[in-house]
């Protein structure tokens, strides 16, 4: 039987299958290759540096390898731009490699699969909601997931004939929707990029990455061992260092002359927060919606009304802490994942899976939580090319997981750790039933992210989306099981971050989708009524990013995203001391000091980056804990004066820094021995 392929009709990454105008489709090639571009750099440092890091060579052999690896992608990137753009096609690659597919399933097998999924959809939104008992909340979502891609699959089909031709009038609104479509994700990037740049939240996770950077920038090498409380003594907080992220940001401020923090807090956050966007953006147009501007407004203002005091939902992972590279590989890599897998579905050639290939190195140079997250993204991203070629739907998977499952294998076989130990005091963080929560969040934002990542798999207008979407969905529902991370946890120590298989659902997008898709299969001129209502209630609902109920406070001017206060009272503390000098502080100033500079230690910047090293020789764990409440805060002196002056000697510490009213803990330091050298309204230090 004769194989008809459609004709290239449209620009490159167009899904539509019409023709765009020229200066549109210029604007649009020029997007997807600047996100192709982040993802070819991402994935050849992460390579340059994992053997920078098994030879034990410093920055200058990394600049020269990440400089061949990447000369030599864009010589391949190069030859294969055509195939890997996404142009429109239509049919299979070869006659009888890929059969037309039918299931046949009665219309009331596919009407009861409907009403289940809205019924147990409607239910686990409710329960959630309205906080309702987890376990009803995770066996609804179980349900209504596994019913949705039961009915996805069965409405699996694949044809050989042409695409059909556009109907009079269908070229000209195509290319002009596509305009309008790239235009507004253009102004909400460079928006949001602008607004990334003025909002903080003094993150305490920086404590490693930044440290971490900084130490590149001061003595050019990579570390392998702990750069936090000591110069390479201890054994490193997170082991093995497979991220590559924090080393680039070193590299590049090394290279520019700058501190570390210049480059991760000031040039990463707006570059990260534009590129975000436009990579929501390219995955609602994949998906074809009906109308991508109006799903990428909602799906932003639902971002930006997610705030709350909760660290895990959707809304505080985007733009205020875009500097990390796990909240990079959310907002950035997990939608490009999902772009580079569907186009991989629809035409899987060996560039495309090229490509899934580059992805999964640059996720898993992000972050860790990329060993175990991109495996999950690829499994779904490959389901729907299972139905038809499970050896090429092999061949994608292994593609996209194969480095981010190397490098867990690795961790594993070098005994592989992090710094929290997660014992008796932080079990909550194993309960779904606490986790959930504050990564859907409760009312109407439950409501609408629930229910739109649940139909997701009925909604999508692309077929092989909706397949993707749905075993996604089931895949958060499992790690919804109560007892699962715990298990996990148990065998291979893995659990906590668990929580984070969330991320492989796009929640802000299937929110943008569910107001337009539902909109437009009423009546087309009620798509924008319909998203307006479901903003309208988000916006009423929800509770802005930048609200002062949450951590995040908002800026006169670009700067670091630490409290400036903090930022003088520490540099002005380093400047007391000399390198080598130990600095005992509260947190959050502790923590500025160790961003800021790895030539001088603090006592315990965070107490549970001691955990690990509790046994450590010469670490002295009783004494920095001794110190670290002393240095509390909220601390009241009693009768354990001769520990605290036993810890300062064993630790030999420098420099003490307290708050300004601790008048107490101020005369205790003056009998030791310590005097005044930095007194301001916030904070004095103390040196001897």
């Amino acid at each position: 039987m004769p194989v008809t392929v459609a004709a290239d009709t449209a620009v490159a990454g167009g899904p539509s299958g019409r023709r765009t105008p020229a200066a549109t489709g210029g604007l649009i090639r020029a997007c997807e290759t600047a996100l192709d571009l982040s993802v070819v750099v991402l994935a050849t440092w992460t390579v340059a540096y994992h053997v920078c890091l098994v030879l034990g060579l410093g920055v200058p052999w990394s600049v020269a390898f990440e400089l061949v690896l990447l000369a030599a992608a864009l010589v391949l990137w190069r030859r294969s731009v055509r195939d890997a753009t996404g142009e429109a096609w239509v049919g299979p690659v070869r006659s009888g490699a890929h059969a037309h597919l039918r299931f046949a399933a009665s219309t009331r097998t596919r009407t009861v699969l409907l009403a289940t999924v809205i019924a147990s959809a409607s239910t686990a939104a409710f329960h959630i909601g309205v906080n309702g008992p987890w376990p009803w909340s995770a066996g609804a979502w179980l349900i209504a997931g596994v019913a949705g891609t039961a009915l996805a699959v069965l409405h699996a089909r694949r044809t050989t004939a042409a695409a059909p031709a556009p109907q009079d009038g269908d070229e000209h609104d195509g290319g002009r929707r596509e305009g309008i479509g790239v235009a507004v994700a253009l102004v909400w990037a460079a928006a949001l990029a602008a607004l990334s740049m003025f909002a903080r939240w003094p993150n305490p996770d920086d404590l490693f990455y930044v440290n971490l950077s900084q130490w590149v920038v001061e003595h050019g090498t990579f570390p392998v061992r702990d750069t936090i409380f000591s110069d390479l003594v201890f054994p490193m907080a997170t082991w093995p260092p497979v991220a590559s992220y924090d080393a680039l940001a070193g590299v590049v401020a090394r290279l520019a002359g700058v501190h570390a923090a210049s480059v991760v807090y000031l040039v990463v956050p707006p570059v990260v927060t534009f590129l975000s966007v436009l990579a929501l953006w390219r995955l609602l147009r994949e998906w074809r919606v009906s109308s991508v501007w109006i799903a990428l407004s909602l799906a932003l203002i639902f971002l930006l009304s997610n705030g709350g005091t909760g660290y895990a939902a959707p809304g505080t992972l985007f733009l205020t802490r875009t500097w990390q590279g796990k909240v990079i590989l959310l907002c950035l890599m997990v939608p490009t994942l999902l772009v580079y897998a569907l186009r991989y579905v629809e035409r899987p050639t060996r560039a495309r899976a090229a490509w899934l290939f580059a992805g999964g190195v640059a996720g898993v140079g992000l972050t860790t939580t990329g060993m175990f997250l991109v495996p999950l993204l690829a499994l779904g991203g490959a389901a729907p090319l299972a139905l038809r070629q499970p050896r090429l739907a092999l061949r994608g998977f292994c593609a996209m997981a194969s480095y981010p499952l190397a490098a867990g294998v690795v961790t594993l076989l070098v005994g592989g750790h992090s710094a929290d130990l997660f014992d008796a005091r932080k079990v909550y963080r194993f309960d779904p039933g606490w986790f959930g929560p504050e990564i859907l969040r409760d009312g109407p934002i439950a409501v609408f992210a629930v229910f739109g990542v649940l139909a997701g798999a009925l909604l999508l207008p692309r077929h092989a989306a909706r397949v993707t979407t749905g075993v996604l969905a089931v895949i958060v529902g499992v790690s919804f099981v109560p007892g699962l991370t715990q298990f996990s946890y148990d065998l291979v120590g893995l659990g906590p971050t668990l929580w984070r298989v969330s991320w492989v659902a796009p929640i802000a997008a299937l929110v943008g989708v569910l107001g337009v898709e539902l909109g437009a299969r009423a009546q087309r001129r009620r798509t924008v009524s319909v998203a307006v209502f479901i903003a309208a209630l988000v916006v009423w609902w929800g509770l802005p990013i930048w609200s002062s109920s949450m951590w995040v406070s908002m800026d006169s001017s670009p700067q670091w995203k630490r409290d400036p206060e903090e930022v003088a009272i520490a540099q002005r503390a380093i400047d007391a001391v000399r390198p080598g000098d130990m600095i005992l502080a509260p947190r959050n100033l502790a923590v500025t000091i160790t961003v800021m500079t790895t030539q001088v230690k603090t006592v315990a910047p965070r107490d549970y980056f001691m955990d690990y090293l509790r046994d450590e020789p010469g670490f002295h764990h009783t004494q920095r804990q001794t110190l670290w409440d002393f240095a509390a805060e909220d601390y009241v002196m009693m009768m354990d004066k001769p520990d605290v002056a036993a810890a300062l000697t064993a630790l030999d510490v420098d420099e003490v820094c307290l708050p300004t009213e601790s008048d107490q803990r101020l005369d205790f330091l003056r009998d030791e021995g310590y005097r005044t050298v930095i007194l301001s309204t916030s904070y004095s230090c103390l040196t001897r």
